[in-house]
């Protein structure tokens, strides 16, 4: 346990400190490139844990690994290295003995951090290739693993297995793109695919226990992967074992756990065949549920761990596809967020970097391959936004500099001076806020994840998904 614990906080650290340190290295070499003044290379915010001065510059890290940064005086518009114009237009002397850089190079520094994570993205996009991504059903489809019957979209019409196409005009290729467009809308139009006919489901959303928006009753496709099965269950005596996929049952394809509880759980004493896959062959068996007085149906005596076996198939995903997917996935929220009729709902599904982390952490212990497929996201996320042209960013930066290149002079001191108050005011308004949600949410997290007193054994910690209105623990069967 403990050389798990260690070994995701080493890869956590490791991998989200890459990002933050390819970023400013970026901004490094370019200004050393140019002869610039650099004063400061630090990794992390806040008071320096270590620090050492070689060569003028000193470097850093700081108590706080949130970000970094490159302390250039020649980058800042308002402090030293720029020149101020009187009324007359004649500008004055340097305000400090640091010599003024041209625009162009501003420009290009500002853009290498970026380029920096651009690169570094290309580079784990390959390996990622190369490797081979593990995925789940649900990464590949929008099909629906199961509609619970007391729903809205059931009384419309959604069943297990129906494939939701588009989503207000959107085509969706996975459960993923279907989560992205639910959670910015506070009702949504699925076209919805069912049995080769295309029918127009209008629903509302509502937040999950989590606080994003979802159509309740609505989920994906999961495995029912074998964790366990209890001795002297029907399952045991039938043969089935732990690491079995259990694929079907009377024929009928199983797309999730709750799909298998639905196709059993109101057949007490009934043989029933079913298929189940062992070391890539498929096994035939018959089953005969019995009735649980506890949970008021009937179960096999199987249990699983839906957390545990989320991938069945490698994928090599082109390098030029993931980073079109990551980019296009900031894209739509950073258009959502100024879209009047997506904003509220997508600027309540955002997380800050402690999420951020603790989802690098759920990554790691999926595996390292997909630990950087993320790490991937995160590089393009940090590229596309340090870019967006506000004052406090990179982006603000380039914009500064195209003023002064179609001017022929420098943003007024006073009036840069007073948009990087605002905007750092505001940047961190936004960064409280989204920290305090984050809180919320991971110890929401906490919480759904401790075993009732009433489930059996810890393999029942994992609760059922959001808006569930059963007393059927999806994790046995």
């Amino acid at each position: 346990m403990f050389l798990t614990i260690a070994y995701v906080t080493l890869a956590v650290l490791v991998l989200f400190g890459l990002c933050i340190l390819i970023h400013e290295l970026g901004h490094f070499i370019a200004a050393r490139a140019f002869g610039m003044v650099v004063e400061t290379f630090s990794i992390g915010f806040g008071p320096a844990i270590w620090k050492k001065k070689i060569g003028g510059i000193t470097y850093k890290i700081g108590v706080f690994p949130i970000g970094g940064y490159v302390a250039l005086p020649q980058m800042d518009p308002s402090g030293p290295g720029t020149q101020a114009a009187d009324a007359s237009g004649k500008k004055d002397e340097p305000a400090s003995p640091v010599p003024r850089v041209s625009p162009w190079k501003k420009i290009v520094v500002a853009v290498a951090g970026a380029a920096g994570n651009m690169l570094l993205a290309y580079i784990i996009a390959w390996i990622v290739f190369v490797a081979g991504k593990p995925s789940a059903p649900a990464e590949r489809s929008a099909a629906v693993g199961f509609v619970e019957t007391n729903s809205e979209a059931y009384a419309q019409g959604v069943r297990i297995g129906d494939e939701i196409i588009s989503i207000n005009g959107r085509a969706v290729g996975n459960w993923q793109d279907v989560i992205q467009e639910n959670a910015r809308f506070e009702e949504v139009e699925m076209l919805v695919k069912s049995a080769g006919l295309t029918n127009a489901v209008a629903l509302k959303t509502e937040k999950n226990q989590l606080g994003f928006r979802v159509v309740p009753g609505l989920h994906n496709i999961t495995l029912c992967k074998v964790l366990s099965v209890e001795a002297g269950s029907s399952a045991a005596g039938a043969g089935i074992q732990s690491g079995d996929l259990v694929r079907t049952v009377e024929g009928v394809e199983v797309l999730s756990i709750d799909h298998l509880i639905a196709l059993i759980s109101g057949q007490p004493e009934q043989p029933l065949d079913v298929a189940v896959e062992r070391s890539g062959a498929i096994l035939s068996m018959q089953v005969t549920p019995r009735f649980d007085p506890d949970l008021q149906r009937a179960r096999i005596g199987i249990r699983f761990d839906p957390y545990a076996v989320d991938t069945d198939r490698v994928v090599h995903i082109a390098p030029g596809a993931q980073i079109k997917s990551h980019s296009l996935v900031i894209i739509r929220v950073l258009r959502s967020l100024v879209t009047p009729r997506e904003a509220k709902a997508t600027s309540q599904a955002l997380g800050g970097p402690l999420m951020i982390i603790y989802m690098l952490q759920d990554m790691v212990r999926k595996g390292i391959i997909i630990a950087l497929w993320f790490t991937c996201l995160l590089n393009v996320n940090l590229a596309i936004l340090n870019l967006l042209p506000l004052p406090v960013l990179d982006g603000g930066h380039v914009v500064f500099a195209l003023f002064e290149i179609i001017t022929r002079r420098p943003v007024p001191a006073k009036f840069v001076l007073i948009l990087d108050q605002v905007f750092f005011g505001l940047l961190i308004l936004a960064i409280v806020l989204i920290t305090g949600r984050d809180l919320k949410r991971l110890n929401q997290l906490r919480l759904l994840s401790k075993p009732p007193a009433a489930r059996e054994s810890p393999t029942n910690a994992v609760p059922p998904p959001a808006g569930v209105l059963t007393n059927e623990n999806p994790s046995q069967e």
